[in-house]
């Protein structure tokens, strides 16, 4: 049952994690077939995969420890993580004669508000499986603790998204956070202050998907039916215009909620006209997300500053401070009119909130994207992003066309593993000075970044 988010809740429950064996080995063999069945995915290639049957075996032998930096591109790279660790590690160390003590698995780090759209079962199916909560907009030590822990004590090693959220493009590694790298420093000193000499690593781990030529005619069909939508009508598409005809369709979905927000938000809204005014779509959406983001910020009363994801980050937590109250000890005790004033907030937040999901997802719509590699996987890729904005805009109307997204054929999955950076090598420059501190940390982010961008795979088609 989903929780409502427009009504005054108790204190989100962090729930920790607590292996289930028996629901891991079942989810290890329902995990082909989900891929096949749910995901669409009917091949799976995987690369240099070797590197991780070396560093599992020093981590079973108690020679190191380490974290898996996976790339997070659609909200199905756990099913690809989970394959490569049953299937994939366990098949590549039988052909090298390496006997691994039991199968590999990994805990994972997981928002903590993905049960909001994916259900509640999240809250007893993940912490089985060893996942760790987070409240990615705050600094939430409870969580940080936990991982730490489980890192250098834990059974297993740990996974973690260096992207944050999935930002829906295979072949284009998203700003990464500096979270996992100073996370690796941390733990490398946790080691070290305990006396042990196990050595600490972060393996880069790419994951990418793609479409075959099938999916031409259901994208050629999915660029008319968002034009339909728009109120846009033209011809059928061709080859030849294909390009042109999703370059139009963005730059009019850009300008149109661009004069929404100036003729509706006012100040809050207005942006310089040469801005407006450029050719360059990607400026435009750059433009309009901080703008959107901006009306949020102004109903909330948040300064603008960091990233546009720093900010969507911060606005999505403080939308749940206002719903999830923790400064109400029993809601069940409040007066009509105490329960009503929280119900109208947390109302509120939800509708700011809107718009921040909106520009979240505005975020990843570019024209380069698909110009650069005119690819079935990248126009798919930008139409499923383009589909998801119109879907949150039209979440009201239970007879939206948006409702369901398009299915665009199967796909391929190409999982790959980068060479082990040590952490433990770069520790003595991290604790020389806090200046050092933060530029090694920065460096080590900027190499995750490299390792994940050299593990992409141009698509041949």
């Amino acid at each position: 049952m989903a929780v409502d988010l427009t009504r005054v809740q108790p204190p989100l429950k962090v729930y920790p994690p607590k292996p289930n064996q028996f629901l891991l080995k079942l989810i290890r063999l329902v995990t082909p077939f989900w891929l096949r069945g749910q995901c669409g995915i009917k091949q799976i290639e995987t690369r240099y995969i070797d590197r991780l049957v070396e560093a599992t075996k020093k981590f079973q032998d108690g020679k190191s420890r380490y974290l898996l930096a996976f790339r997070h591109p659609t909200t199905d790279d756990p099913f690809a993580m989970l394959y490569l660790l049953a299937y994939a590690v366990p098949e590549q160390a039988r052909e090298m004669g390496i006997k691994l003590t039991k199968t590999p698995h990994s805990s994972f780090v997981y928002d903590r508000g993905i049960s909001f759209w994916a259900g509640e079962y999240i809250n007893w199916l993940f912490p089985a499986l060893g996942g760790i909560s987070i409240f990615r907009g705050k600094l939430d030590r409870a969580a940080l603790n936990l991982i730490r822990q489980q890192i250098i004590n834990g059974k297993e090693p740990l996974s973690m998204a260096p992207e944050g959220g999935t930002n829906g493009k295979s072949e284009l590694v998203a700003e990464l956070e500096p979270g996992i790298a100073q996370i690796g420093f941390w733990s490398a000193e946790d080691l070290l202050k305990e006396g042990r000499t196990e050595e600490m690593l972060i393996i880069p781990v790419g994951i990418q998907y793609e479409y075959s030529a099938k999916a031409w005619g259901a994208i050629d069909q999915t660029i008319l039916t968002i034009e339909k939508e728009c109120g846009v009508t033209k011809p059928e598409i061709t080859p030849d215009t294909r390009y042109q005809r999703l370059y139009d369709l963005g730059s009019y979905l850009v300008q149109w909620v661009s004069d929404y927000y100036k003729t509706f938000y006012g100040s809050y809204a207005s942006t310089d006209t040469t801005i407006t005014d450029t050719d360059d779509l990607a400026t435009r959406v750059q433009d309009l997300a901080d703008r959107i983001l901006r009306v949020a910020e102004m109903n909330f009363g948040i300064k603008s500053k960091g990233t546009a994801i720093d900010r969507c980050r911060r606005l999505e937590q403080a939308g749940w401070d206002r719903i999830f109250r923790n400064d109400i000890k029993g809601i069940a005790q409040l007066s009509q009119v105490e329960r009503s004033f929280a119900d109208q907030l947390a109302l509120e937040a939800n509708y700011s909130n809107w718009h921040m999901k909106i520009a979240e997802s505005i975020i990843g719509v570019t024209s380069d994207y698909v110009r650069q590699h005119p690819s079935p996987s990248r126009y798919v890729e930008v139409l499923k992003l383009m589909w998801s904005v119109l879907q949150r805009v039209t979440e009201r109307d239970p007879d939206s066309v948006f409702k369901e997204t398009p299915s665009f054929g199967d796909r391929k999955v190409i999982i790959s593993v980068a060479e082990p950076l040590s952490v433990s090598d770069r520790l003595p420059e991290y604790q020389s000075s806090r200046t050092a501190a933060k530029e090694c940390t920065r460096k080590l982010t900027e190499e995750i970044s490299n390792s994940l961008n050299n593990l992409i795979v141009r698509s041949t088609l």
